[in-house]
């Protein structure tokens, strides 16, 4: 059987923010998932490697990209 590591990444808040991260999430080959609940998008994130470090990589390049976005968004 092979090892698969998962990582979920959620977030929640402005709607225009969380198309943008849904975008960047998508540009690193990942399938982002929107939802509207009381008035605030949640976007959730699922990051699947098959070896840890390959997985932390993946996972902090994409909140990079997520930080990047909150600056530009926020500032």
């Amino acid at each position: 059987m092979t090892e698969a590591h998962i990582m979920t990444v959620r977030w929640a808040g402005d709607g225009v923010l969380a198309k943008a991260l849904a975008a960047a999430a998508s540009e690193q080959g990942h399938t982002p998932s929107l939802e509207e609940a009381a008035g605030e998008m949640a976007l959730t994130v699922e990051v699947v490697d098959h070896d840890l470090q390959a997985l932390r990589d993946r996972v902090d390049a994409l909140l990079v990209a997520f930080s990047a976005l909150e600056e530009q968004h926020n500032g």
